[in-house]
């Protein structure tokens, strides 16, 4: 089969590439990463990892050697786009739990224990059909998709409780990926009621790995496979337990993806400007709300002060007793947000900026010491 893998993902992932290709362990040890080129290498580590550790590689291509160690997601190659379906299941989800326990100091430890743990979530998989909600999803999702941009998608069995959707354009570089693919994924989600698609892969796309295609789950033993829309459940199911290695051709799932992409970012990146002239039109027309300790006021609770500079927050987690916000710093981006509020302070976990209200005035207004005593006086 060594052949027909690496045939399989020279189509797949190109006759030469730089990409991570990881196996993340149950073991205290920190997470195993290998650099890899070309289809011959990456074969090589599905063999020796398959089924025994999760066999994971960047979805996107880092175009030559020094970005992918420096890590420099603004030459990376974007080509496709990735969608996770995954089922949440408390069962499942248990049996990994006492799994990882099993495997986490010794992976041989209680071999027979861990066997009938992987049956038993094997069985819920075929037998229950625990993950058919996950693929009927991705199945709808090909469908719409080939209505607005004229192919299907390329659909995978995900080798547990999910499947995995990939849809093929022309390279491009001038798009912000993270940010397109999360509007996108995110409005898919809410108009078609998809409860199955994860989000969080679309809002961190450039640095997202992905099972590879062919590679044994660790915990099932069945195998990341292509399926179909016309395909059953059973049939999907019969093709991870007996996998053949088919032909691909990235011409036949090549769409105009990226267009719709690229007018997805302008318009974004335009209502994020147009949000961050608002904020700070809302901070220089706003007065603080303080209590006053002597000749200088002092802030008693951080949530409340950022809350009449900033409005409401964009996160709130009362049993944390802390907010989120986006930045108010304009000289980085924030999507997510990264700027925590608690009650004696705050921290952005963009920029690493921290302080008080104090540190705040003289970080955001350049103002001295001074500066900010003559104004918390007034």
């Amino acid at each position: 089969m060594n052949k027909t893998h690496q045939s399989f993902y020279k189509s797949f992932y190109g006759h030469k590439f730089f990409r991570h290709f990881r196996r993340p362990t149950d073991f205290k040890m920190p997470r195993i990463q290998f650099t890899i080129t070309n289809p011959k290498q990456l074969y090589s580590r599905i063999d020796r990892n398959s089924g025994v550790h999760p066999c994971l590689i960047h979805v996107y291509d880092h175009g030559f050697i020094g970005n992918l160690r420096r890590q420099d997601s603004e030459r990376m190659i974007f080509d496709r786009a990735f969608f996770d379906f995954d089922v949440s299941n408390p069962e499942i989800k248990e049996i990994k739990t006492e799994l990882i326990k099993l495997r986490r100091d010794v992976l041989k430890f209680e071999e027979k224990e861990q066997e009938e743990l992987k049956e038993h979530i094997k069985e819920l998989i075929i037998n229950d059909g625990i993950a058919k909600p996950a693929i009927d999803e991705a199945k709808d999702f090909a469908i719409k998709f080939k209505e607005d941009f004229g192919k299907l998608p390329m659909l995978f069995f995900s080798g547990c409780k999910g499947a995995h959707v990939y849809t093929f354009f022309e390279s491009t570089k001038f798009i912000n990926i993270n940010r397109a693919l999360s509007f996108f994924a995110s409005e898919t989600k809410d108009a078609y009621d998809y409860q199955t698609l994860d989000l969080s892969v679309n809002k961190d796309a450039k640095s997202r790995l992905s099972r590879v295609p062919y590679s044994k789950h660790q915990y099932t033993g069945l195998t990341v496979t292509p399926f179909y829309v016309e395909d059953s459940y059973d049939d999907i199911l019969n093709k991870s337990l007996f996998p053949i290695i088919e032909s691909f051709n990235k011409t036949e799932y090549l769409t105009d993806f990226n267009l719709h992409l690229q007018s997805i970012d302008k318009i974004v990146a335009y209502n994020d400007e147009i949000r961050k002239e608002f904020r700070q039109s809302k901070i220089n027309q706003k007065k603080i709300h303080h209590t006053r300790v002597g000749n200088i006021g002092k802030i008693n609770d951080h949530r409340l002060f950022f809350k009449s500079i900033l409005g409401d927050p964009e996160d709130e987690y009362p049993d944390k007793e802390y907010v989120m916000y986006k930045c108010p710093f304009n000289d980085h981006e924030d999507h997510k947000p990264s700027f925590r509020v608690h009650k004696t302070g705050y921290k952005c976990y963009g920029c690493n900026r921290k302080g008080n209200y104090f540190q705040y005035y003289k970080d955001y207004y350049g103002w001295t010491n001074e500066q900010v005593k003559t104004h918390l006086k007034k």
